[in-house]
């Protein structure tokens, strides 16, 4: 009898089972060897990772709203994993659509094991190698295997066929052969995956976090739903950057506004879509009240309620948001449109970008041009001779609006870049916004005079004149 070995395989109940093809020349049988040592478990249930429905990015604050789906078979716990250690618990709240119960919801803090995993979750050049190494990994344990076999099948023979042995040596000796230039092989090839796997997390734009936010949500529905996760969570910012640039020639100016975005969170935004305010949640909310003495025959609540304006409903606000908000026919279109759309609201202006965007947690600045305004501007040179001898030219800009944000400015006069100001809409609104000197204008000082003297018989009075005079050309 010749023994032909075949590959080991995975039976289900998870439990090394060798098949042993096997040639019968005589009646004589060989025992088979199994290996009941060696078995696989399987991995415990992951936390389903929800999906960024909108994130809104204030100063320093952001809002972010996450679903799950709700399968509606009943009683189910919902958990959402992976979120930020930065995230404010006092502002989570959960929302479902439909006919949902929602029960209580479940706020814990995860750390060693359970954020190493979330950590580079969504990277996928990290991924990709974990489960190019984790495939290595099997194909090295499967000749481990083998190897061990082979060495146990070679005690079998030897103990129960020794007058055959020697015409087994010869084959025994070739697939071991075989099998050790594979192991060696695949420990290379291990090794070279795990040091671009080291690579690549060193390089990761993700930031590394020793622990992680999970929310669980007890939920009950018969019909399949969805479930919304509100929260707010600090590290993450916006400001604004401007661009002026004038044309001396066609006396257009033409001024451009950007923001540069970053976060630091610990959760990587990955094609979201992405809502900018304008609104401070740092600044007070209230305003002090004037310490006036007086009397008063009224009731003071009922007279503030009457003169309070009328407050619309929440229906209206979302209608008139929706509207706000509804695709048109271009963004149907083949090519999409990055025209940022932009909404106030009694003083707060909101930026929608139109298109999805990814911002990792790696502080990463990623910049998107959210509006733009032109117009014709009158020119003049101002100089202030005393302080220094030189011309700057200045253009007015009427078309400034209050609702851009203060930020910084860069300055182009005839697409040479100048320098850099700062964007303030009252200081630009009331003095213009210069653009640099002048090197045609050449600022003078011609005299400089200074006489003093004396005057009065009785009373002296000491006076002094001082005369300037400049020559601009």
């Amino acid at each position: 009898m010749q023994p032909r070995l075949v590959e080991p395989t995975i039976s289900t109940d998870s439990t090394i089972s060798l098949r042993l093809a096997k040639k019968m020349a005589t009646s004589t049988f060989m025992p088979i060897v199994f290996l009941s040592g060696a078995t696989f478990s399987m991995s415990s249930a992951q936390a389903a990772v929800s999906s960024v429905e909108n994130v809104t990015i204030y100063q320093g604050l952001a809002s972010v709203t996450r679903t799950l789906p709700i399968d509606g078979s009943g009683e189910q716990t919902l958990i959402f994993s992976c979120l930020s250690p930065s995230m404010d618990k006092d502002s989570v709240s959960v929302q479902a659509l439909g006919n949902v119960n929602v029960g209580e919801v479940s706020i814990e803090t995860l750390s060693g094991e359970q954020a190493a995993q979330c950590q580079y979750q969504g990277d996928a050049q990290v991924q990709t190698q974990q489960d190019n190494l984790a495939s290595v990994n099997a194909e090295l344990e499967a000749a481990y295997l083998t190897k061990l076999y082979l060495q146990n099948l070679a005690k079998v023979t030897q103990l129960s066929m020794e007058g055959t042995l020697a015409s087994n040596t010869n084959d025994l000796q070739a697939q071991a052969v075989n099998v050790n230039k594979r192991i060696l092989d695949l420990e290379k090839r291990q090794a070279s995956a795990q040091d671009a796997l080291n690579q690549l997390m060193a390089g990761s734009t993700t930031t590394t976090q020793n622990s992680v936010t999970q929310v669980s949500v007890r939920t009950a529905s018969r019909v399949p739903s969805t479930a919304k996760l509100h929260y707010q969570v600090r590290g993450a910012s916006w400001e604004p950057t401007y661009q002026a640039r004038l044309n001396t020639d066609t006396k257009q100016l033409n001024i451009t506004a950007s923001a540069i975005i970053a976060q630091q969170t610990g959760e990587n935004w990955l094609n979201i879509p992405l809502v900018l305010s304008s609104v401070n949640p740092n600044q007070n909310t209230t305003g002090r009240l004037p310490n006036v003495k007086r009397l008063s025959l009224y009731e003071e609540e009922s007279m503030m309620m009457a003169d309070a304006a009328p407050i619309p409903s929440p229906k209206a606000m979302r209608r008139s948001s929706s509207v706000q908000y509804k695709p048109t026919a271009e963004a149907s279109s083949p090519l999409p449109s990055f025209t940022v759309s932009s909404q106030n609201k009694n003083g707060i202006t909101e930026y929608r970008l139109p298109q999805r965007v990814s911002i990792p947690s790696d502080g990463r600045h990623v910049r998107t041009v959210i509006d733009e305004q032109s117009g014709s501007s009158k020119l003049w040179i101002r100089s202030t001779p005393s302080v220094e001898t030189a011309g700057y030219w200045y253009a007015s800009a009427p078309f400034l609006t209050p609702a851009w944000v203060d930020g910084s400015l860069q300055l182009y006069r005839d697409d040479n870049y100048v320098g850099q100001s700062r964007y303030s809409y009252q200081m630009l609104k009331e003095q213009g916004i210069g653009f640099g000197i002048d090197p045609n204008t050449i600022v003078k000082q011609l005299t400089n005079e200074q006489k003093s003297g004396d005057k009065g018989a009785f009373s002296r009075t000491q006076t002094l004149t001082e005369t300037d005079a400049y020559q601009f050309t």
